[in-house]
């Protein structure tokens, strides 16, 4: 039974917006979370991405996050919800991810300057970076979204060192108790909220054919790991490519 103090103490915490991080255990989050559309990663993560929370996407290229990005949106959409994408480097392709399920009149596109990291003049993947950070934020604080993403995967990590340490701090505490899964799509680990998930990816080819002359690449198993301890799970795999069908591990 909560004593006058524990209940006082409660009632600051929840007119600040502090009281999630500190009271609520994540069992008791009753805010339905947001599925990727995808069920082997679904199931890891307890039914989808945590509303309210910072969550991260990363792996290498062609280790399937921009698949599994766009696999998310597309189950966003499919359920009626806006979503937004700040794309810091142009590299969203609006017509593979219709014919992948995603209702593009439901989509809120941020664009960022078109370019690759090797051509990019100096400063001006720096710009785009930090433009890109204010966009995701004035998005978050709109409120209404879906699921909310950025995607900086073509991005060096080491871009992101370079920011203040209170810049992940602040877009989480923008969330916080909002009904929004944010999504973080990078090469590494940025900066997820306090019960946020990293779901790192890595891709696996896939051979089909029994000899050398019939041999061909029959797919990608794409295997995901799922980083937050107070899910109770722990990693997930699924596969993409014609021929392959999605397995849980």
């Amino acid at each position: 039974m909560a004593t006058p103090a524990l209940k006082h103490l409660e009632h600051l915490l929840q007119t600040r917006r502090l009281d999630g991080t500190l009271l609520k255990p994540w069992s008791q989050d009753t805010r339905p979370a947001a599925p990727t559309g995808i069920s082997a990663l679904d199931e890891a993560l307890g039914g989808g991405l945590a509303r309210g929370e910072l969550s991260e996407l990363v792996g290498a290229r062609s280790s399937g996050r921009t698949s599994a990005l766009v696999a998310t949106l597309a189950a966003a959409t499919r359920r009626s919800g806006i979503v937004a994408l700040v794309d810091a480097c142009d590299r969203f392709d609006p017509v593979s991810a219709a014919e992948a399920g995603v209702a593009l009149d439901r989509v809120l596109w941020v664009r960022g300057p078109s370019m690759t990291v090797e051509m990019a003049r100096p400063g001006l993947l720096d710009r785009a970076v930090r433009q890109a950070l204010r966009a995701f934020d004035l998005i978050i604080r709109s409120g209404g979204f879906d699921v909310v993403a950025l995607d900086v995967a073509d991005v060096p990590p080491v871009f992101f060192r370079a920011l203040p340490a209170a810049t992940w701090m602040r877009l989480a505490r923008a969330n916080e108790g909002s009904r929004t899964a944010c999504l973080l799509v990078g090469a590494a680990p940025m900066g997820r909220s306090a019960r946020g998930v990293t779901v790192r990816l890595e891709a696996r080819a896939r051979w089909a054919g029994d000899s050398l002359q019939s041999r061909r690449l029959g797919g990608l198993g794409v295997e995901a790991t799922v980083g937050q301890g107070r899910l109770g799970r722990d990693g997930a795999a699924w596969a993409v490519g014609a021929e392959a069908a999605c397995t849980p591990a």
